[in-house]
C-alpha cells in the first residue's frame, strides 16, 4: 500500500509539473550537466555491446499459467501501441547506464526519402520484427512441406539484405487450423551456440558487404524506381531459382526462421515482387533426384556435408536437380494458361448468368458442356489468328480488328471456363484414363476434354511468347458488345432438322476435329450460318454450324462435315454414294457467296459464307477436283505404265515452287502416251504425239500435290539413272518445257520398273506382238534438211547400233512397212537414243543409194513430229540438249533426208529390208547404163548411155525390181521398174564387155530435176509404188567383169538367153 501511495505521489507531483511547465513555457537551460545526462542516455536502451560474463545458453524458463496468458495482443492494445510508440514522449532513465560509440560499420535496413519503396516505419517493424529469436523448425512438420519451403532473395537488388521465406505447396493439402503451442521450459528444443547462424551470414558476407557500399555510395539522384527493382528481381528468377532448387533442404535445416517463419511487414510493392519471382517454384524437379529432409535436432554446423552446402561450390551446383525439356515445357504452359485466367476471370460471371438463361448448368450433360466448350476453343482460336495475321492500316480496320481480338479472347475464355470451372465438378472427369472402354463415348469425350486443356496451353503460351494475351481488366474497361453467350441461338422449325439426322452418332472428335488426327486432316475450318429449307413448304430453320472440311488418310477426296453447336444438325458432303450427300450435289453461288446442297425427301441446305470463306471452300474442291483428274485418261491418250513409286522429289523447283523440297512417299505415278488421229484416203492413222507424265502424293500426305507434264517430241528427254535413299533404283527427268523448269526424281522398289519407265518414254520398249526384226551396227548418223546438213549435233556422237521394231513376222517380205503404226527405228549411241517412227503412206517413203559410197543410205522423209530422241544429263554438254531441240523442230517443219552409214553393205541391206520389206538380191555397179529410144516418126533409134550406174535387184514376195542409180545422168538421177517373168533377157560378151539386154523393157523415164515437186525428191525411188511404165525400149547394162553380169544373171525372174542377131520384134 505504501509503494503504492509513494507511486501515487510522485506521479502526481510530475503531472503538475509538466502542466505547469507547459502553461508558464519554461525552458530548460542547456548545461553541462543537461548534456552529461543526456550522454548516459534513456533508461529503455538496449546494451549495444554483449555482457562478456552472460553463458552462452538461454537461462533457465519458469512455468507460464497459460490458462490467464494471452498468446496475441488484442486490436486496442495494438492500435494504443502504435499512437504511443508515434510520440514524443520524454522517456525516463536509470541510473548506471551509459552509451558508448561502437567500432563496427553501421547495418543498413532500409532507405528512405520519397522515392523509397517502403515507408521508414515499416521498415522499423521489419527490423525489429527480424532482431528476435528464430522458432527453430519442429521435429512434426510434413515432409512435402519442408521440401516446397524456398528462401528466396534478390539477386541483383542490393537494397534488401534480408531473406523472405514463401510455402509454395499450393497443390497440397490445406494447412490446418491455427492452434496453441506450449511454451513452457520442455516446449523448448536444445540448441547449441549460434555458430550455423554465423556461418551463414558470413557466406553471404561479401555480397551483403557489397550491398552496403554501394548503398553508401549514392547520391539522391541515383536512386532508382520501382520499375528498376522489378526488373532486377526479373533478370535474377534464373540464378535464384536454381540456388533454391540446389540448396532448399539444407537453407531449411540451418538458416534462422526459414521453416514456416512469415515474413512481416512487407510492402505491397515488395510483396508483388516476391509472389512473381517465387511462381517459377512450382516448376517440379527432375524424377530420381532424392530431397533431402530434416527430421530431428538441426545438423551441427561443423559437418562436412553441411559446409559443403553452404559454400555453394561448383560441384554442388552441378549435382542440383535439373528441369527435362517437357517438364519445363509443361510449366510455362501452366504459367501461360494461369496468366490468361487471371485476365478473363471477370467474364466468368457474365458466362454464368449467360448459361442459367437458357439451361441450368447441374442439368447440362458432361457431352454438352464439352461440347459447347470444343465449339467455342475452335472459334477463338481461328478468330484469335485471323486478327494476329491481319494487319490493318485504317483507324475503322484497326477498331475492327481490336473488337475481333476481345470477342476471341472471350471464347477462348467461355471455352477455359467450362472446361476448368465447369466440367471439373463431375464425377466422369476424375477417372483414369484406362478406366473407360476407349472406344465408348464416355472415353472420347474425355479425351476431347484433355485435348482442349492441352491446347489451351500451347495457345496461350505462344500468345504470351508473342505478347498477344489480353490486357488485364484493370487497364482496360470491358468491351461493349462482347458476345457472353455459351449456348448459340437457332432460329424457326426444329422439327425440319428430326428427318435430317444420320443413321449413326458420329463421335465429337470427328463432329468438331480439333485439328490433323492419325486418322484424318484437317484443312480448313469456318463458321457459316445454315438454312435448312423444304421446297414443298415455305417453313425453314436457320442457326450457326461449323464446315470443317477434312480427309481421312485411306480416302483420296475431302469431306466437308456441317455441325451445329448442339449436333442436332450434322451431315458430310462425300464423294461415295451411300454415305450421304455427295459434292455432285453442291451448286456453287457465286454472286450471292452461298453454297447450296441438294437433300433427299425435297429438302435444301443452304449455306450463307462471306466472300473469303466461299473462296476457300471453293478453292480446296476445285484443286482437289484438278489433282484428281491429272491421273485419269484423257481424249487421244492410253495408258502405259502405272506404278506407286517408293519417293518422289522434285529439285530446281521453278513453277513447282510450292513442292515439298523432301521426298514424299507413296506416290501414284502414271504414264500415258498422247496420238492423234488423222484421216486420209488409205483409212485413219493414229500418230504418236509424246507423252505425258501424272503423279499424285499419297493420301498418307497432308497437302494433295501433283505433277502433271508432258513430255512432247519438240524437246529431247533428259534422263539420268540414279540411286536412292538405301540403294533403291531411281531414275531423274529434266524438264525444260518453256517456262517449266525442274527436275524430277522417281524412285522405285526394284530396277524392272525403271527399266520399263525409261525404255517406253524414249520410245524403244516392246508392244504387244511387237519384235525387233533387224539389229546391226551402224558407224554414223546425219540429218540433211534441204540443201543445208545439220550433221554437226550428231556426227559428233558415239554411235553403236540401230534396231528396227515391227510388228513380228516369219520373214521380212511379209513385214508390213507402209501405214505401219509400229515399225519405228532405235539408233542407239553413247549417251542415248533416237526413235525414228515410220508410219508412212504408200508412196512417201523413198530412199537413195550412193553411187560411190557403197555402205551409205539416204532416206527421204516428210516433216514428222513424232521423232523422240533422249539423252543421259550428266554424260552430254550443255549444248547438246539445245542443239537438238532445234534440229527437232526443224523435222517438224520440213522434210529431212536420213544419212546412214553402215559398216558394210551387208549391214546396209538388212536395215534397207527391214525399212522397206524388199530383199536385197544384188547390188552391184555396172560401167554403162544404155536406154534405146525410138524417134517418133522415123524408125531411128537413139540411145540414152550413162556411165557408171548402181544397180539393185530387190524382191519382196512375188515383185521383183530392178533400181538404178545414177551419177551425172543429164537426164535423171534413179529409176525403178517391175521386171516379170514373162520378160526377155539376152546375155553378150564383145572386146572384154560383158553386157545383158532388156528386151522391150517396160518402164517410166528418169525424173529431171525440173519435174520433181522438191528440190531433191528425183534423186530418191519408191520401191513400194514404183512411177507408172510408160516406156517400152530395151535397156543394156553393160560390166567390167563378167562375175557382176553373172551376179545380175542370178537375180533376175526369168531365164537368160543368148545374144540374137535379128532385132526386136518392134524393130
Amino acid at each position: 500500500m505504501e509503494g503504492h501511495a509513494s507511486g501515487g505521489k510522485e506521479g502526481e507531483k510530475g503531472l503538475r509539473g509538466r502542466l505547469m511547465g507547459k502553461l508558464r513555457k519554461e525552458k530548460k537551460s542547456q548545461n553541462q550537466d543537461d548534456v552529461d545526462e543526456f550522454l548516459h542516455g534513456p533508461s529503455d536502451k538496449l546494451h549495444m555491446m554483449p555482457v562478456t560474463n552472460e553463458p552462452a545458453y538461454p537461462k533457465p524458463l519458469t512455468r507460464i499459467d497459460t490458462n490467464t496468458a494471452r498468446r496475441w495482443p488484442s486490436a486496442a492494445e495494438v492500435q494504443r501501441a502504435r499512437i504511443i510508440r508515434g510520440r514524443s514522449v520524454s522517456p525516463k532513465r536509470r541510473k548506471g547506464l551509459v552509451v558508448r560509440f561502437t567500432q563496427e560499420q553501421p547495418e543498413v535496413i532500409g532507405e528512405g526519402g520519397d522515392e523509397a519503396t517502403s515507408p521508414v516505419a515499416e521498415i522499423g517493424m521489419r527490423k525489429r520484427a527480424n532482431s528476435h529469436p528464430p522458432n527453430l523448425q519442429p521435429s512434426h512438420l510434413q515432409p512435402s512441406r519442408q521440401q516446397n519451403l524456398i528462401v528466396r532473395r534478390p539477386v541483383n537488388s542490393p537494397r534488401h539484405s534480408q531473406e523472405s521465406v514463401r510455402s509454395q505447396n499450393t497443390e497440397g493439402p490445406p494447412p490446418g487450423t491455427l492452434q496453441r503451442t506450449q511454451t513452457g521450459f520442455e516446449s523448448v528444443p536444445e540448441t547449441r551456440s549460434g555458430p550455423v547462424q554465423e556461418n551463414v551470414s558470413g557466406k553471404n558476407g561479401g555480397l551483403e558487404d557489397g550491398a552496403r557500399h554501394a548503398l553508401s555510395q549514392r547520391s539522391g539522384s541515383d536512386r532508382r524506381s520501382f520499375a528498376e527493382i522489378k526488373a532486377d528481381f526479373q533478370s535474377g528468377e534464373g540464378l535464384a531459382l536454381v540456388n533454391a532448387a540446389s540448396n532448399t533442404a539444407i537453407i531449411d535445416q540451418h538458416l534462422p526462421g526459414a521453416p514456416g517463419t512469415a515474413v512481416d511487414g512487407i510492402s505491397p510493392q515488395m510483396d508483388e515482387l516476391h509472389l512473381n519471382t517465387m511462381k517459377n517454384v512450382h516448376i517440379p524437379a527432375s524424377p530420381g533426384i532424392p530431397v533431402q529432409q530434416t527430421h530431428g535436432s538441426p545438423v551441427a554446423p561443423n559437418d562436412p556435408q553441411v559446409a559443403e552446402h553452404l559454400t555453394e561450390s561448383p560441384a554442388g551446383l552441378s549435382r542440383a536437380p535439373t528441369l527435362t525439356l517437357h517438364e519445363a515445357a509443361v510449366a510455362v504452359g501452366e504459367d501461360a494458361l494461369q496468366d490468361f485466367s487471371n485476365r478473363v476471370v471477370h467474364l466468368f460471371t457474365l458466362f454464368r448468368l449467360s448459361a442459367e438463361s437458357v439451361k441450368p448448368l447441374p442439368k447440362c450433360t458432361l457431352e454438352e458442356l464439352v461440347r459447347a466448350a470444343l465449339w467455342w476453343f475452335l472459334k477463338g482460336r481461328l478468330y484469335i489468328e485471323a486478327a494476329v495475321r491481319d494487319r490493318p492500316s485504317s483507324p475503322h480496320a484497326q477498331q475492327t480488328n481490336f473488337f475481333v481480338r476481345q470477342q476471341a479472347y472471350a471464347d477462348l475464355a467461355k471455352s477455359l471456363w467450362l472446361v476448368e470451372t465447369i466440367t471439373s465438378d463431375y464425377p466422369e472427369t476424375q477417372l483414369r484414363p484406362c478406366s473407360t472402354d476407349s472406344n465408348s463415348p464416355l472415353a472420347d469425350i474425355l479425351d476431347v476434354r484433355q485435348g482442349i486443356m492441352a491446347s489451351l496451353r500451347k495457345l496461350t503460351m505462344s500468345m504470351k511468347r508473342n505478347n498477344f494475351l489480353p490486357p488485364d481488366s484493370d487497364d482496360v474497361p470491358l468491351t461493349q458488345g462482347l458476345d457472353a453467350t455459351i449456348w448459340v441461338q437457332d432460329d424457326g422449325n426444329r422439327s425440319l432438322i428430326a428427318s435430317q439426322r444420320p443413321t449413326s452418332a458420329a463421335r465429337l472428335s470427328e463432329t468438331f476435329p480439333p485439328g490433323d488426327t492419325t486418322q484424318a486432316f484437317l484443312f480448313s475450318r469456318m463458321f457459316v450460318e445454315a438454312v435448312l429449307l423444304e421446297e414443298a413448304a415455305s417453313q425453314h430453320y436457320r442457326c450457326p454450324v461449323m464446315v470443317s472440311v477434312i480427309r481421312g488418310q485411306w480416302d483420296k477426296e475431302a469431306t466437308a462435315i456441317v455441325a451445329s453447336q448442339d449436333g442436332s444438325l450434322n451431315l458430310a458432303i462425300q464423294s461415295e454414294r451411300g454415305r450421304g450427300p455427295l459434292w455432285e450435289d453442291v451448286r456453287w453461288q457465286v454472286k450471292h457467296s452461298a453454297v447450296e446442297l441438294k437433300l433427299p425427301r425435297g429438302f435444301v441446305l443452304r449455306l450463307h459464307c462471306s466472300e473469303y470463306e466461299f473462296r476457300t471452300l471453293w478453292g480446296i474442291y476445285d484443286y482437289e477436283k484438278k489433282t484428281h483428274a491429272s491421273l485419269h485418261q484423257r481424249s487421244g491418250e492410253n495408258l502405259v505404265f502405272e506404278t506407286i513409286l517408293r519417293t518422289f522429289q522434285i529439285f530446281d523447283q521453278g513453277s513447282h515452287s510450292a513442292f515439298p523440297k523432301e521426298p514424299l512417299p507413296h506416290c501414284h505415278f502414271r504414264l500415258f502416251e498422247k496420238t492423234v488421229v488423222e484421216k486420209a484416203a488409205t483409212g485413219p492413222r493414229t500418230m504418236h504425239r509424246g507423252f505425258r507424265i501424272a503423279m499424285n502424293t499419297s493420301s498418307k500426305t497432308k497437302n494433295l500435290r501433283g505433277v502433271d507434264q508432258d513430255l512432247l517430241p519438240r524437246d529431247p528427254i533428259q534422263f539420268g539413272f540414279l540411286r536412292g535413299e538405301g540403294g533403291f533404283p531411281a531414275l531423274l527427268f529434266k524438264i525444260r518445257d518453256g517456262m517449266a523448269k525442274y527436275t524430277m526424281v522417281c524412285t522405285f522398289e526394284d530396277v524392272s520398273e525403271r527399266t520399263r519407265l525409261h525404255t517406253l518414254a524414249t520410245g524403244i520398249a516392246l508392244g504387244k506382238g511387237e519384235d525387233v526384226i533387224a539389229e546391226a551396227p551402224i558407224k554414223t548418223m546425219a540429218v540433211e534438211i534441204g540443201d543445208e546438213s545439220k550433221e554437226n549435233c550428231l556426227r559428233g556422237l558415239e554411235w553403236h547400233n540401230f534396231r528396227v521394231i515391227n510388228q513380228a513376222t516369219s520373214d521380212v517380205q511379209s513385214t508390213k512397212t507402209v501405214l505401219s503404226e509400229d515399225l519405228r527405228v532405235v539408233m542407239d549411241f553413247k549417251a542415248g537414243s533416237i526413235t525414228d517412227r515410220i508410219n508412212v503412206e504408200p508412196g512417201e517413203l523413198k530412199l537413195r543409194l550412193d553411187v560411190n559410197i557403197l555402205n551409205e543410205l539416204r532416206v527421204l522423209r516428210q516433216p514428222q513430229q513424232d521423232v523422240t530422241i533422249s539423252v543421259s544429263e550428266s554424260q552430254v554438254s550443255r549444248e547438246l540438249p539445245q542443239e537438238l531441240a532445234m534440229l527437232l523442230g526443224d523435222l517438224s517443219k520440213t522434210e529431212s533426208t536420213r544419212i546412214y552409214t553402215f559398216p558394210s553393205t551387208k549391214e546396209l541391206h538388212l536395215f534397207q529390208a527391214a525399212l522397206t520389206g524388199f530383199s536385197v538380191l544384188f547390188d552391184g555397179i555396172a560401167s554403162s547404163f544404155n536406154i534405146s529410144r525410138r524417134r517418133m516418126v522415123v524408125p531411128i533409134y537413139k540411145k540414152w548411155d550413162a556411165n557408171t550406174t548402181r544397180i539393185l535387184i530387190v524382191q519382196k514376195e512375188k515383185v521383183v525390181q530392178l533400181v538404178a542409180f545414177f551419177e551425172n545422168f543429164s537426164h535423171g538421177d534413179c529409176m525403178n521398174f517391175t521386171l516379170k517373168s514373162t520378160d526377155i533377157f539376152e546375155s553378150s560378151s564383145r572386146s572384154g564387155k560383158y553386157s545383158l539386154r532388156i528386151v522391150d523393157a517396160k518402164f517410166a523415164m528418169p525424173k529431171t530435176r525440173g519435174e520433181a515437186e522438191s528440190g531433191i525428191e528425183h534423186g530418191f525411188v519408191c520401191l513400194d509404188m514404183p512411177d507408172y511404165p510408160g516406156e517400152h525400149d530395151d535397156i543394156t547394162l553393160v560390166f567390167d567383169n563378167e562375175e557382176g553380169r553373172e551376179a545380175l544373171i542370178n537375180a533376175l525372174p526369168a531365164p537368160v538367153k543368148g545374144a540374137s542377131r535379128i532385132g526386136s520384134v518392134r524393130r
